[in-house]
């Protein structure tokens, strides 16, 4: 939405569109011009409306002055009514790729505040001049036209598991900085200048000081977040294809595959059934990233094909008849080149993920979460494991206490453990862009 004199009344009515009840809600401050533009704007919405607002303020440590410039943010956050909170980025820093580490560093340490917090939308303060800069980066970087779809209004946190649950909001994708700082100025609102945005190591800044000079003789960065938005229309479109192809030809297993079902698959177009096989490998292999395109293309090949093989953190077979995707066992239980062994201490009354996939709670002491093994230790009779494809049971996760299995996701119960699957959501999450979908709704078995 663009700045002008109703830009609050359209903020708010925007406001009320996405976020309609009385939950509380975050936002990501800086204290820069952006961020403090949406907080005074935001604040006002949530004061008239009894609803909390959590300034979240991250402190990336990467100049000396940026311990005291978040103290003055949390200063102004807490004076126009937000409960604030620094969240600070600790550890060793890349020498290179540095900007792209803090961006993930910050969508994490978001996202985890949110969740403490039991927060599921996070509001962010990227404009119109963001979009347009993010778009020719792309470009120029030779990203397909689904990079140059660039950011969208409503979208699941990009990082996993930490942002599960976790929604972005960004309502001033159509607003231009310059609008908001006139804004500012005519408030009598001060904010900070950080000078990284004028250090022209950085790709981002040197794209933002082109299109300015581009912009002064004449040409319009608006026409890139039009092709963005136009772009993102049809990306949405394929999403929700890919998702609709689904509902007919995948069934989601709680023990951590997907029954697929080829000739419903096969009648979805290339696209299509290339992005859904893309999609369902990401959720089941429980990764943060999706696989590189090689690796892709044998797996696609692979699985329409009714073959068996392993890519991209999954594996593909024929079982009793039916095609299956699994998590590759060897990814969990490690192979003689690439150690593996995904184990985890379970603290007790504590939420905890394991390998992407699983979120385990459990209040007993002394119980590890980690793969079936080879030896299916501890198991016992096995006749349970009998609707399971033979490949996949060495890597279901499995809880041990001294040796003795409790609970096997999807296959053994126990009363104190609660195991919850992620597969589907996060299939779901990513394509509708709903991070509070819930599994298991009108997904019909495949025949």
């Amino acid at each position: 939405m663009r700045a002008g004199a109703d830009f609050p009344a359209r903020l708010n009515a925007w406001l009320d569109r996405h976020h309609p009840g009385p939950e509380p809600i975050a936002l990501g401050y800086s204290g820069g011009g952006d961020s403090h533009a949406l907080l005074c704007l935001t604040a006002n919405w949530a004061r008239a409306r009894g609803i909390v607002l959590h300034a979240l303020i991250v402190d990336h440590g990467l100049r000396p002055q940026s311990a005291a410039e978040a103290r003055q943010a949390m200063v102004a956050a807490r004076r126009l009514g937000a409960a604030p909170q620094i969240l600070r980025w600790s550890g060793d820093k890349p020498v290179t790729g540095l900007q792209a580490a803090a961006r993930q560093a910050r969508h994490v340490l978001l996202a985890q505040a949110c969740r403490a917090r039991g927060i599921d939308q996070l509001l962010l303060a990227h404009t119109g001049d963001d979009q347009a800069e993010t778009v020719w980066m792309r470009l120029q970087a030779g990203a397909g036209w689904r990079g140059c779809a660039s950011m969208a209004e409503r979208v699941a946190s990009p990082v996993w598991p930490q942002g599960r649950g976790v929604e972005i909001l960004r309502p001033l994708l159509d607003a231009r900085r310059a609008e908001l700082r006139e804004y500012l100025t005519v408030s009598g609102e001060r904010w900070i200048e950080d000078p990284s945005n004028q250090d022209t190591h950085y790709t981002r800044i040197r794209i933002r000081q082109r299109l300015e000079a581009l912009e002064a003789a004449g040409f319009v960065p608006g026409r890139l977040n039009e092709l963005a938005r136009d772009l993102g229309a049809i990306e949405r479109s394929e999403r929700l294809a890919v998702a609709a192809a689904a509902r007919e030809a995948v069934r989601f297993h709680s023990w951590g595959g997907a029954q697929l079902d080829i000739d419903r698959l096969m009648l979805a177009a290339p696209v299509i059934r290339r992005r859904l096989v893309e999609t369902l490998a990401l959720a089941i292999s429980g990764r943060a990233v999706t696989a590189r395109q090689s690796g892709l293309d044998g797996l696609v090949e692979q699985v329409l094909s009714g073959g068996s093989g392993s890519a991209a953190g999954v594996q593909s077979t024929r079982w009793r008849g039916g095609s299956w995707m699994f998590r590759d066992p060897g990814a969990v239980l490690g192979r003689v080149d690439r150690p593996g062994g995904k184990s985890l201490d379970l603290k007790p009354d504590t939420a905890q993920v394991w390998d992407g996939r699983y979120e385990i709670e459990t209040s007993i002491v002394n119980i590890i979460a980690e793969p079936l093994g080879k030896g299916y230790k501890g198991i016992g009779v096995r006749r349970d494991l009998e609707t399971i494809p033979g490949p996949a049971r060495t890597g279901l996760l499995t809880l041990r206490c001294e040796g003795e299995v409790l609970a096997i996701a999807g296959v053994r119960h126990h009363p104190d453990v609660g195991i919850v699957p992620l597969m589907e959501q996060r299939f779901h999450s990513r394509l509708l862009c709903d991070p509070a979908f819930k599994p298991g709704l009108g997904q019909p078995a495949p025949a």
